[in-house]
């Protein structure tokens, strides 16, 4: 009888049950709670009041993780869920409705700032960076093989002002037009697949300003200066360019129509080709207020007036490799739309600032750590998209199987764990009650009130 149960057992009731406990896998598999403990032994915990900050923080982020659709679904399935709670650091129970809104709306940036960054230095430590299976240019980069191809670019994340009072208006280039919102400043190593800066300003905020930051974000992730940087128009600033020449810092970037004035050029050093019906003219330029001349990319294409220039300090290799380098910045444009549309990004989890600036940085902390588990499982999950690989680890065996079961940390620790069990177990157990219970009432055995009062979670 109980086989044949086991062939009913609803699969997604299943998974459910699996995947709030599998959370506190992820944790523990990246160390969160090293994480944590870390930033609070920096003297961030001086912030913390009666309730439990990082359990904020661990079910935001889990609540990404697994694709919870809000903040009320978040605190329902912790109010249901003994292992969700576990997996979130909640040994007392769920915090309430408005208590998990006031804890969002005054949540410390700085620690999860701090949380950002040590998860940053974990992906480092793991070889997360090194990762080469997402970029085919990566490959034909003879002398330059060891270096890593990191894209900069900038986003607003449109916002209702009506119940977002304090936002400004930036150029969105979805619409084309100004937008309510904030701006998200985002570094990414496209080889690895991996976020390795973060900037959030607000929309008014030229994307310009904080390219320093995010490159110096990203030397500090990846342990490395050895980069090839993949710009847009943007960041385009004759200084910055002598700047990444000086540090040994290559890049590759479209050319703005004012900068042949008072430019050098070198004509006789000009060199055509055709490619795929495309005429090319490989030469060089030195521009106004540079010591250093750049490699001068220009394309002709049929039926196109003006031709699409590149400008690179990169020399030794093949014109056609500079191109593709230039063709890796898309994997950045859907990072962004991943985020927005399918990690709740544009619906946000709060109205004040903090509460904003708090959500980006949990949406991108969850990218991250989902960044890292796909490395480390590698095989079949290498080359997945962030969204697919989310559905195996809420509907698949792949996080019960792969994964190990972490240590038990205390004796609290191990009745949560031992409750924590699937469906299968209750169905099994209420047949097993019934059977006695036929058996007992037929020799005319009464039992105890509460024989058939057990919890489930």
């Amino acid at each position: 009888m109980l086989r044949g149960l086991k062939q009913h057992i609803d699969r997604n009731t299943f998974s459910l049950v699996s995947r709030n406990y599998g959370l506190k896998r992820i944790f523990k598999r990246i160390d969160m709670d090293g994480v944590i403990n870390k930033c609070k032994r920096k003297g961030l915990n001086k912030y913390k009041k009666e309730y439990n900050r990082e359990g904020d923080l661990l079910s935001i982020v889990g609540m990404h993780i697994f694709d919870m659709g809000s903040v009320d679904e978040l605190h329902d399935a912790l109010s249901s869920s003994q292992a969700l709670r576990y997996s979130c650091n909640f040994p007392t129970g769920a915090p309430s409705r408005s208590q998990m809104s006031r804890d969002i709306n005054s949540m410390d940036l700085e620690f999860v700032i701090k949380v950002f960054d040590e998860v940053r230095r974990i992906a480092r430590r793991l070889g997360v960076y090194k990762e080469t299976q997402y970029s085919e240019v990566i490959n034909e980069l003879k002398e330059l093989g060891d270096y890593l191809l990191i894209s900069t670019d900038a986003s607003v994340l449109m916002l209702n002002k009506g119940l977002v009072p304090f936002l400004k208006k930036g150029h969105c280039t979805l619409t084309g037009k100004q937008e309510y919102g904030m701006k998200i400043h985002v570094g990414h190593c496209i080889n690895a697949d991996a976020t390795t800066a973060l900037e959030v300003t607000d929309a008014d905020v030229h994307e310009t300003n904080k390219f320093e930051a995010l490159i110096t974000q990203t030397i500090r992730a990846c342990g490395t200066i050895k980069l090839i940087i993949v710009m847009d128009k943007g960041y385009y600033d004759h200084e910055r360019f002598q700047f990444l020449c000086d540090a040994g810092i290559y890049f590759v970037t479209p050319r703005k129509k004012y900068s042949l004035k008072k430019a050098v050029l070198y004509p006789d050093e000009d060199v055509e080709k055709t490619i795929e019906d495309k005429r090319i003219v490989d030469g060089f330029i030195k521009l106004n207020g540079m010591k250093t001349r750049l490699r001068w990319i220009r394309i002709y294409e049929e039926g196109k007036e003006e031709p699409f220039e590149l400008l690179t300090n990169i020399f030794d290799c093949p014109v056609e490799t500079v191109i593709a380098i230039y063709g890796e910045r898309w994997p950045i444009e859907l990072l962004f739309k991943d985020v927005k549309q399918n990690f709740g990004l544009r619906h946000p989890i709060g109205r004040t600032l903090n509460a904003v600036l708090f959500h980006i940085y949990a949406v991108f902390i969850a990218y991250l750590i989902l960044q890292i588990l796909r490395h480390l499982l590698g095989g079949e999950y290498t080359g997945l998209s962030m969204l697919k690989f989310r559905r195996e680890l809420q509907y698949s065996d792949a996080l019960r199987v792969i994964m190990p079961k972490p240590p038990p940390d205390s004796d609290q620790t191990m009745e949560n764990e031992t409750s924590i069990v699937s469906p299968l177990f209750y169905c099994e157990l209420s047949v097993f009650l019934v059977v006695m219970s036929l058996l007992m009432c037929s020799y005319h055995v009464s039992l105890p009130k509460n024989a058939y009062n057990f919890s489930s979670s």
